[in-house]
């Protein structure tokens, strides 16, 4: 079985840092290349192709890095500029003496996790919708099958002959069944006062942690993003206390 910090992908890490007393924009935008359209926006975009990042520079000499998967990314990137910048000519401090700080990190998580669950349905449902396979066995339907399926009358749905479509029955496997969170369910297991859930305007639970400070969005299929961390231990504590708090419920 996987770990926690296996199953969790960092998709991006915002860091801020600043690199001389002032810079000159223009001048920059020629000598690099670089994107710059002060009457849409302030800053100047550099950007690095691998790793994958924009840095956006502004005349105060700070700078925000975005688009990194890890710590050793946003470094390399801002190492990078700083080299361009005084390789054109352009001023600014030693990169020794150049402080990053990271502002935020956005992370996945599977809650749900095919492997969990070996064992077998308890009892009959209809929301597990899965199609029979030769020899005994079955695989659940996709989104895209269920919306075909659901699209037909009965009388089609009998003559279709590429697949059928029918709920999970007691006593099947649940190992690669997609796994469904009730997230009304969840309004109630979880502090009113930090829970939001509006499936009319978001498809999401909006849970808010005070301790690590997160903000974590819970979706049906049991994906969840955490956001707000500055380190990745902050995402893996916030993780372990929402398994902790929906241990009855996974």
């Amino acid at each position: 079985m996987k770990s926690d910090e296996e199953r969790l992908t960092v998709v991006n890490v915002v860091a801020s840092t600043r690199v001389a007393e002032e810079l000159d924009l223009p001048d920059i935008a020629i000598q690099l290349n670089c994107e710059y359209e002060p009457e849409q926006f302030p800053g100047v975009v550099y950007r690095v192709v691998d790793p994958k990042l924009a840095i956006l520079m502004f005349r105060s000499g700070r700078a925000v890095c975005t688009g990194g998967k890890n710590e050793e990314n946003i470094h390399e990137g801002i190492t990078r500029m700083i080299g361009d910048l005084r390789a054109a000519g352009i001023e600014t401090w030693e990169i020794e003496d150049v402080k990053i700080e990271v502002q935020n990190m956005v992370a996945t998580y599977a809650l749900h996790y095919p492997e969990d669950y070996g064992g077998t349905a308890r009892m009959d449902d209809i929301n597990t919708r899965v199609i029979d396979l030769e020899g005994g066995e079955i695989r659940p339907a996709d989104d895209e099958e269920i919306e075909v399926w659901n699209a037909m009358t009965k009388e089609e749905q009998e003559k279709f002959g590429e697949f059928q479509i029918r709920g999970i029955k007691q006593g099947e496997p649940l190992a690669t069944m997609p796994r469904k969170l009730n997230l009304n369910n969840l309004t109630f297991h979880l502090p009113f006062d930090k829970v939001e859930y509006e499936p009319e305007q978001f498809p999401g639970l909006i849970y808010r942690l005070d301790y690590p400070r997160v903000v974590c969005l819970i979706f049906g299929s049991g994906k969840m993003v955490i956001t707000g961390a500055r380190r990745k231990d902050e995402i893996l504590e916030a993780v372990q206390f929402i398994q902790d708090e929906l241990a009855d419920l996974l």
